[in-house]
């Protein structure tokens, strides 16, 4: 679940109900509370007179930082954009990145940036090859930075370029059980545990910590993840199961983090280019 403090609740329910098609669960307008479900993904927006939501439980995943984005599944971005204009939602672009992911973004009212994505269909080769561009692509996107420099962020209350370097790592960490689980063990169910980005940002002291050992260990997991690509028969028919019954593809999983990191480095570029580092 993501929360999303918002200036208007009545507007915002509006917004994301009418305009962008979520549903609405549930409206408590005492408590200044909505619940809605943005294609599959809970929200919890929060009025400017609801109680404070700690997000360090189980079921709150992100808290959506001033001016950050809440990144939404699709299946069909055309459809989606075509639909967006009938019910007259002004505003939204279709961007498609130099490694072929194609987002759909909009502005909501208070500005949050709504970011739909959706699957790209690509061979088991190029999502492996794509997979491999991240450490040389972060460590192009570092070079010349100065520590001080590490500290730029795109906008105030975003995260910093340090800051991103440490998310890119524990993310690939974090995931490696599950990849692995599906190498050596195909078919077997995996229960991860959801957690909360800005909860790990802030407890592994994202902001302060040298980003050298961060560096390396996205490059050592994703040599050591090719490596075993490479090596093993029909890696690509692998998958690790969800204990709902869902199989989660290892070209699937690779194809997400690989597009993951890509954008995260592609933010940092952004970020230089905005502030003439």
């Amino acid at each position: 679940m993501a929360i999303m403090p918002v200036r208007d609740l009545t507007a915002s329910i509006a917004f994301y109900r009418d305009g962008l098609g979520f549903t609405l669960i549930e409206h408590d307008a005492e408590a200044d509370l909505a619940r809605i479900d943005a294609n599959g993904y809970p929200v919890l927006l929060t009025g400017p007179d609801a109680a404070h939501v700690t997000p360090d439980s189980d079921v709150i995943h992100e808290v959506v930082r001033p001016d950050g984005t809440l990144h939404v599944f699709a299946s069909d971005l055309d459809r989606l954009h075509t639909e967006l204009a009938e019910r007259g939602v002004a505003g939204a672009s279709l961007i498609e990145r130099p490694w072929g992911d194609r987002t759909l973004t909009i502005r909501d009212p208070d500005g949050y940036t709504v970011s739909f994505w959706t699957l790209i269909q690509r061979s088991p080769e190029q999502v492996l090859a794509l997979y491999e561009t991240g450490p040389d692509a972060l460590d192009a996107a570092l070079t010349g930075l100065s520590e001080a420099e590490l500290n730029l962020a795109s906008s105030p209350g975003g995260w910093t370029i340090r800051q991103i370097v440490h998310h890119l790592a524990d993310l690939e960490a974090a995931t490696l059980g599950q990849i692995m689980m599906a190498f050596a063990e195909p078919g077997r169910v995996y229960q991860g545990n959801p957690f909360s980005p800005d909860t790990w940002a802030t407890s592994l002291d994202y902001a302060g910590r040298p980003i050298g050992a961060s560096v390396q260990l996205l490059r050592a997991i994703r040599e050591h993840v090719v490596q075993l690509a490479h090596h093993l028969p029909d890696v690509y028919e692998r998958s690790s199961r969800e204990p709902d019954g869902r199989d989660d593809a290892i070209s699937l999983t690779l194809g997400m983090l690989g597009g993951h990191a890509l954008e995260h480095i592609e933010e940092i570029r952004e970020t230089r280019r905005l502030l003439g580092h």
